[in-house]
């Protein structure tokens, strides 16, 4: 696994004059994947899985890396934002892949283009605000940190300035992926991996964290879409091994999604998923089902 560049970036500007930033991967002619990335992660996010046959469209979600964050916070206008999107490119249908805290923001698009999205898929994919607070994890610590973070997010800019300045930022990536070691394939480079997701990190957080504050806001709140809006075959992509996001959050999905298929994954953990599953993820879109 190397990491493929973008081939082109596209800048678009929406109805209210904010500014929608996407990489697009991959070849013209293979089948167009809206991919959604995670917490603190970036359009760069792609790469760590390599070169697949698709046609990857990866924008900056809300408030990370080069995207303008939204004014009002709405999971169901996010949808919209992705339909102004595919329309700037001249991309009738698509499918939408979305990772971790990225699962929501699929979940929405899916819901929102309705006949426009083939399939849909969830890897490790954060469930609604009562799972986050019931289902262990880290991932629970979102509605705390939601409730009782104010002073946690205003000293959060500082914090990353001096933690890139001093290259500490490594060794935090090299913690989240510690624990997972030992169930990432063998011809898997975790070095190159680590760069991989340090460059995402980076470009994410490059302008603050309006991004992850837009994370905690949607994630924790009443969600203005539902699974029963989808309509599209859907994979449900899960690590039993997940301390993250635990199985709980693929079970919540898969009981509410209209054509769901749920597959739990012996043996991998929240970002050894993402990694070891990327040629299987590829199959379910080009086989659309």
């Amino acid at each position: 696994m190397t990491g493929s560049d973008p081939v082109r970036e596209h800048r678009i500007r929406l109805a209210d004059g904010r500014r929608l930033v996407c990489a697009e991967y991959g070849r013209p002619e293979d089948p167009p994947t809206l991919y959604l990335h995670g917490f603190l992660g970036s359009r760069l996010e792609p790469r760590i899985a390599g070169n697949l046959p698709l046609r990857i469209l990866a924008p900056d979600r809300p408030g990370y890396g080069a995207s303008d964050p939204m004014p009002v916070h709405s999971l169901a206008r996010f949808g919209e934002d992705m339909g102004v999107l595919l329309d700037a490119l001249g991309i009738a249908e698509v499918a939408v892949v979305g990772v971790s805290a990225g699962g929501p923001y699929a979940l929405a698009a899916a819901a929102v283009l309705s006949n426009r999205v083939r399939c849909l898929t969830l890897v490790a994919a954060v469930a609604n605000k009562k799972t986050l607070k019931r289902g262990g994890g880290a991932a629970r610590l979102l509605p705390l940190a939601r409730r009782h973070g104010r002073l946690a997010l205003g000293l959060a800019p500082l914090i990353l300035r001096n933690l890139r300045r001093h290259g500490l930022d490594v060794w935090v990536v090299r913690l989240m992926l510690a624990r997972e070691r030992a169930y990432f394939r063998p011809e898997i480079d975790t070095h190159r991996l680590e760069e991989l997701i340090l460059m995402s990190l980076r470009e994410g957080t490059r302008r603050g964290i309006a991004g992850a504050a837009a994370d905690l806001e949607n994630l924790t709140r009443k969600w203005d879409v539902h699974p029963h809006q989808v309509r599209c075959p859907a994979l449900v992509l899960h690590g039993d091994r997940d301390r993250v996001v635990p199985v709980a959050h693929a079970l919540w999905y898969a009981q509410r999604l209209h054509d769901a298929r749920l597959e739990i994954v012996r043996d991998a953990g929240h970002i050894s998923l993402a990694v070891n599953e990327a040629i299987r993820i590829a199959e379910f879109i080009v086989r659309g089902a």
